[in-house]
């Protein structure tokens, strides 16, 4: 009698167990990484995979394809396939209209690398409620050999999330006895002529070095809905430098809408 109690036992437990990977399995299940949750707060990040899954597109490094996956985030379906509730869906997709430049950031920066993957954070507590987005993961910066000679140059426009948006950018960065000085500006032509000066390492870079150098310290900022304080830490992060010896950070961009964000702060 004991042992078809325990026969009836583990029977039950194997079919407990197979009906909980059969629901984990579930094609209707979305395998985004759920990074955290608690009663106020609930970060998930998705890869390119989870996004084609749920929009049936292939994020790819063009314009196009970029564009194309930025509008169907905007789409509450989408985030409801993705596993939020309807009135969290209705606040992301507010949010990725409202951020334009910072979603097509966040997309360029995924579409060009493996590694990189979509950030939501969904803060709901008494007083405060707001969505924020970014990404996990780490961007490759380009490497430039120190020594290699200057080759022909082949400034030519890409496919750029940032010359899109951008007119002119403008940042320097003011120590005791260095300056760190990041130029880029987009003529008329589509062309764009961009220099970096960083006179802490020695480190100088002009036209599609650095255009492309300047670019990638713009993912996953967006100047126009971020505070000043968010911008010069994204920008001091991006460029590995410390706050020991800083007299000034001067950031400005003219943006093709004609709008602008144009700030100094001072340190003594």
């Amino acid at each position: 009698m004991k042992m078809k109690k325990l026969t009836g036992l583990l029977l039950a437990g194997i079919i407990l167990s197979t009906g909980a990977t059969t629901l984990a399995s579930s094609p209707d299940v979305c395998a985004a990484t759920v990074i955290s949750e608690n009663q106020y707060e609930k970060i998930m990040s998705f890869t390119k995979a989870d996004l084609t899954a749920v929009t049936g597109m292939v994020l790819e490094p063009t314009e196009a394809s970029i564009q194309r996956m930025y509008d169907s985030l905007k789409k509450e379906r989408v985030w409801l396939a993705l596993g939020y509730s309807s009135t969290e869906a209705q606040r992301i997709t507010k949010r990725m209209a409202q951020s334009t430049y910072q979603a097509i950031g966040i997309l360029t920066s995924m579409a060009n690398n493996q590694n990189i993957q979509l950030k939501v954070v969904v803060i709901n507590k008494p007083n405060y409620s707001t969505i924020n987005i970014g990404t996990i993961g780490s961007v490759d910066k380009p490497t430039v050999p120190k020594d290699e000679p200057e080759k022909e140059d082949t400034n030519k426009p890409g496919d750029s999330a940032l010359r899109t948006l951008v007119k002119e950018i403008e940042i320097e960065i003011e120590y005791q006895k260095e300056k760190i000085k990041l130029d880029y500006e987009v003529k008329s032509n589509g062309k764009i002529k961009a220099e970096v000066k960083n006179e802490r390492t020695g480190l100088k870079l002009q036209d599609a070095k650095a255009q492309t150098y300047v670019e990638t310290l713009f993912v996953g900022l967006d100047a126009k809905t971020s505070s000043q304080e968010e911008i010069k830490t994204h920008i001091m992060e991006q460029l590995h430098a410390n706050q020991k010896g800083l007299k000034k950070f001067a950031f400005k961009v003219k943006y093709a809408d004609k709008t602008k964000v144009d700030f100094k702060i001072k340190y003594k």
